[in-house]
């Protein structure tokens, strides 16, 4: 297909109207009409590009809802070590008393 310097132009192999990236413009007869020029509307255009645009807004917004659950995930691995850092703290603290009370035990009894 041939691109022209203008906003729509008809193609020589198949006799349709093309735009600028070479995608086929749909125009209805009555558009045709309605204009008496041959410059197409950008509403025209858009057939073509709003289930991209679609796509990548989805696209984001799951990104950005893992993204969201990621952290959360992150705050909960952060407090599950914390608290198993407290936990292995305090049996520690434990076997220390054990220790010392045995050792009372051992010097006076």
């Amino acid at each position: 297909m041939e691109l022209g310097s203008s906003l729509s132009r008809k193609s020589r192999n198949s006799g349709q109207k093309v735009c600028f990236g070479g995608l086929k413009a749909s125009t209805s007869r009555l558009d045709r009409q309605k204009s008496s020029s041959k410059i197409l509307r950008m509403s025209q255009f858009q057939d073509g590009t709003e289930w991209q645009k679609r796509a990548l807004i989805e696209a984001r917004d799951e990104i950005r809802m893992k993204d969201r659950m990621i952290e959360q995930l992150n705050e909960t691995i952060a407090e599950t070590r914390c608290d198993l850092e407290k936990k292995q703290m305090k049996s520690v603290k434990y076997e220390d008393e054990d220790e010392i009370v045995r050792k009372f035990e051992e010097c006076f009894v």
